[in-house]
């Protein structure tokens, strides 16, 4: 009797111990799933990053342009008076 309900106590934890395995080797590959993926969104943040700032040098340059012409019309205003 004793022998019968050590093994089934063995086998139980047994299927405890797989459970746990399984259940530890899924978390793993999600968590290598979720490192993948957070180095490229960090890579397409960076590449964002880029963009702004290329468009801001754009946006200085259209406002610098706009500026200088509107004060060029201005000088040729007051000239032709």
């Amino acid at each position: 009797m004793e022998d019968r309900v050590c093994i089934e106590k063995h086998r139980s934890i047994e299927q405890r111990l797989n459970t746990q395995d399984r259940r530890l080797n899924n978390h793993s590959e999600r968590i290598d799933k979720l490192e993948q993926h957070q180095s490229r969104t960090e890579t397409k943040i960076e590449n964002l990053c880029e963009q702004i700032k290329s468009l801001v040098t754009t946006i200085k340059w259209a406002m610098g342009l706009t500026i200088t012409t509107l004060l060029g019309f201005f000088i040729w205003y007051i000239q032709n008076l």
